[in-house]
């Protein structure tokens, strides 16, 4: 059986991305207290349709979809922890994510 060295520093960056700002705040509840997360901007993006493909070309509607992003950084000793965050990840619906995770002796 390996030995877990003590000197070990796990690291966790996670970069999350959803829509839906609740889901956003609820996932962000999720995760360890002790950890602070990172807004990061909102990326909006606008386009327009024509209403009618034929005739009248002044008729169009407007559509804007938000996306908004935050960033967390867990550094633990234990790597359970970062397994533990991993398995909420997993867990959750509407939010995608990004994830590092990266060891130093």
């Amino acid at each position: 059986m390996k030995t877990i060295n003590k000197k070990t520093l796990y690291s966790c960056e996670v970069w999350s991305v959803s829509t839906n700002l609740k889901s956003l705040k609820c996932w962000s509840l999720l995760l360890p207290l002790t950890q602070q997360h990172t807004g990061l901007s909102t990326k909006i993006k606008r386009f327009t349709l024509l209403r009618s493909p034929l005739g009248n070309k002044k008729a169009k509607d407007q559509f804007e979809r938000v996306e908004y992003r935050s960033y967390i950084c867990i550094k633990s000793r234990n790597p359970s922890k970062i397994l533990g965050l991993l398995n909420i990840l997993g867990q959750s619906s509407g939010v995608r994510s990004k994830v590092l995770v990266k060891y130093t002796n």
